[in-house]
């Protein structure tokens, strides 16, 4: 009952969009009507695709609406730095508002035959199931973990070719971990999810790169709040340690990557993260200032690269109806090796073909939304931002009912989404490639390493059928 209020909603915020101006009014609306809704459902059950659909909402709608607000033309460091939005408030929210509202509204549609899986009763069930296979063997986590973390190690001296199959592999470590914390017969949980945190900040910290600290880092939370009773006002205090530790995030990594990154840096990083955290967290309310928060405003502004598209297309160049998707489609089910100049995921194509900048030596991407538009014009992008929310909902839906056979496979959604979860900056060529080479990948584990899964290798299966024969 609850989701379908929700939807309502959103479908209300849909037709205002259209029917009205009130663009601040509606994307605060949307903003903490999701907020509310994953504070609501965590602890009941798994929040991927309300994280999914907030972080669209933030990087599409509430960062242009703050660039619209503070950071324009007569502002010292937009103008200085070009930041300020390349179209105007109207032409960019008639578009996106209802897009990204209708994106929301598909990817987190009730389903009207049956209970959602992921949450109340339905998803405890599947966790009983899931927690009963892993009791037997309570050593099976720890074995996914350790080859996620040896191969995440020994990924520097692979061939590029198994670069790709490494990160998988390294992925599958998150899955690792989520076996040890549903294993009731498992002993020292706290000290390897422990020890396993600090590999994972380390490992984020010899590369400069803090991505999977943050999404993997929210997914894998929710999963572990599955069940625990937690009060609401709590809740609220760690959305807000959450927040706090974003912007800090934010703000030292760039800092931190300059320093370490881009010089031959001899020291202890370590330290050199610490320090940078520790006097950007001293500076408190500062952190709220508009100088304080260009950078990150300027970095998870979506909308800035989409607001190209929209200035560009149909001006400079006529929508194309799809041609570029269309490709970028086939391409995802058809391997490299039998054709070689299929279009690569990544944002320096896209950035030139449909928004005519060419980028070199840092990356961006028009994202999805920019597609949506420089394909279909502002109706079929629409409708095409609603067909990708079903799409995530289908695939995130259909690992569910696999798991009826299989429940373990729901410990392997973070591995499955980890691209998706931050879509908004992506492409669909990255989430159409991310989904099914890692739905590839889960598939060949499961047939090399059944018992992994809860499963038994045929020639077991076998032996175990013809034991009673033996014996007549």
């Amino acid at each position: 009952m609850r989701q379908l209020v929700i939807s309502c909603v959103i479908g209300a915020i849909i037709l205002f969009s259209f029917l009205s101006n009130w663009h601040g009014l509606l994307i605060v609306t949307l903003l903490l009507l999701l907020l509310g809704a994953i504070l609501h459902k965590l602890g009941k059950g798994i929040v991927l695709l309300e994280v999914t659909a907030i972080l669209y909402v933030f990087t599409c709608l509430v960062m242009p609406l703050v660039g619209y607000r503070y950071y324009v033309y007569n502002n010292t460091l937009a103008r200085l730095y070009g930041k300020y939005m390349p179209v105007n408030e109207e032409t960019y929210f008639n578009f996106a508002l209802p897009a990204i509202a209708a994106f929301c509204l598909a990817i987190t549609l009730p389903s009207f035959k049956r209970k959602l899986p992921d949450t109340g009763l339905v998803i405890q069930e599947k966790l009983t199931a899931l927690k009963q296979q892993l009791n037997g063997t309570p050593g099976k986590g720890l074995q996914i973990m350790i080859v996620g973390v040896l191969v995440s190690v020994l990924a520097k001296f692979l061939p590029a070719s198994l670069s790709y199959f490494a990160v998988l592999l390294f992925f599958s470590s998150f899955a690792g971990l989520l076996y040890i914390h549903f294993t009731p017969a498992f002993r020292f949980k706290k000290l390897v999810t422990v020890l396993f945190v600090l590999f994972i900040m380390w490992n984020a910290l010899q590369s400069g790169m803090f991505t999977i600290v943050a999404y993997m880092g929210i997914t894998i939370f929710s999963f572990f709040q599955v069940g625990a009773k937690t009060s609401m006002l709590k809740k609220i205090f760690l959305m807000l340690v959450g927040i706090v530790f974003f912007l800090v995030l934010q703000n030292v990594k760039t800092v931190y990557r300059k320093q370490t990154l881009q010089t031959s840096y001899q020291g202890n990083k370590v330290e050199l993260f610490s320090n940078l955290f520790s006097s950007n967290l001293q500076k408190g309310s500062s952190l709220l200032s508009q100088n304080a928060l260009f950078p990150i405003y300027s970095r998870t502004n979506q909308g800035y690269n989409v607001a190209l598209v929209m200035r560009r297309m149909p001006r400079v160049q006529p929508y194309d109806n799809g041609e570029r998707l269309l490709t970028v489609l086939a391409s995802a089910f058809v391997p490299r090796f039998l054709w070689s100049d299929k279009p690569e995921s990544g944002g320096k194509f896209n950035m030139e073909y449909y928004a005519g900048y060419r980028i070199k030596g840092w990356s961006t991407n028009v994202g999805t939304l920019g597609e949506a538009y420089g394909s279909f014009g502002p109706t079929g992008g629409i409708l095409y931002m609603v067909l990708l929310g079903l799409f995530l909902r289908w695939v995130y839906l259909k690992v569910f009912i696999l798991s009826a056979r299989i429940p373990l496979l729901i410990c392997w959604l973070p591995l499955l989404f980890y691209d998706t979860t931050s879509s908004s900056e992506t492409d669909t060529l990255q989430i159409i490639n991310s989904i099914i080479k890692s739905a590839f990948f889960i598939w060949l584990l499961v047939k090399i390493m059944p018992q992994w899964f809860g499963l038994q290798k045929k020639n077991q299966v076998s032996r175990v059928i013809s034991k009673p024969a033996l014996h007549a």
